[in-house]
């Protein structure tokens, strides 16, 4: 009898955990972050003017501003979440935040999984060419033919440089690393040539920096998008219209203007 009373709570300790969950799963993502009023953005703060941490370590910059311009469209609280960029699809995926937005474009995301859904761009991005000011000899994509070139790995400009052997710009070394600001190191102590890196994080590490110059003829340009998990349609057509929406009331341009301005 004590055992049948005892099997008895068991289950229905088990129903009142597990009802919640169960029904929390028929929802889709788009209306659990809705009841939920928030969303969470999981975002990288190690590229200026994109995204970085300020003298108060807060997280700020363009990603920051254009998600809580999405928030607004979409009536949410935004929560932006710092991500080691190795973990932002992981985090994801595991449920740590509800999408990505870090200056990731189509190729990154789908680099760390196939199983995402991404928005319609909302910035296009140039991979550009930094060298040292004393180095004279470079000023196109097509000088840097039998050059050393540094590059971070996993990213867009990875992407860009690889593609110079398709353009028949054979290198003499490409040199891996797992930040740009280590690239840019190597740069300023002559073990590399030159680095590839996106525009608008260029002109931040140039600015003030009289020992290194842009080469501003792209290697590359890619699109740079929101992503979502996959099976996320109603969520990333809310997305979609949010980004439609700050692009025709001024308030993509107001943190385009605020952040990515050269």
């Amino acid at each position: 009898m004590q055992k049948n009373i005892s099997l008895k709570l068991m289950v229905l300790l088990l129903s009142i955990i597990l009802l919640p969950c169960l029904a929390l799963s028929g929802q889709s993502k788009w209306e659990q972050i809705k009841d939920s009023g928030k969303l969470v953005v999981g975002n990288c703060p190690e590229y200026p003017p994109f995204s970085f941490k300020n003298a108060d370590n807060q997280v700020e910059g363009f990603d920051s501003d254009f998600a809580k311009a999405l928030g607004k469209a979409l009536g949410l609280e935004v929560v932006v979440k710092d991500t080691a960029w190795e973990g932002l699809v992981a985090g994801m995926k595991k449920g740590d935040h509800d999408i990505i937005i870090s200056c990731m474009s189509p190729e990154e995301a789908t680099q760390a999984s196939k199983n995402v859904s991404m928005s319609i761009p909302y910035f296009h991005l140039s991979e550009i060419i930094v060298t040292r000011t004393s180095v004279a000899d470079i000023r196109s994509k097509e000088d840097l033919a039998g050059r050393v070139l540094g590059v971070q790995a996993n990213c867009t400009s990875e992407v860009a440089v690889d593609s110079l052997k398709d353009m028949g710009i054979v290198t003499k070394d490409i040199r891996r690393y797992n930040r740009n600001s280590e690239a840019l190191i190597d740069l300023k102590n002559g073990r590399v040539d030159a680095v590839v890196v996106g525009l608008a994080y260029a002109a931040t590490q140039v600015k003030g920096n009289p020992d290194l110059k842009i080469i501003n003829d792209p290697v590359r340009s890619v699109d740079i998008v929101v992503v979502m998990d996959h099976d996320s349609e109603e969520l990333t057509k809310k997305i979609n219209q949010a980004i439609q929406t700050v692009q025709e009331n001024g308030d993509f341009d107001k943190a385009k203007d605020k952040w990515l301005s050269l």
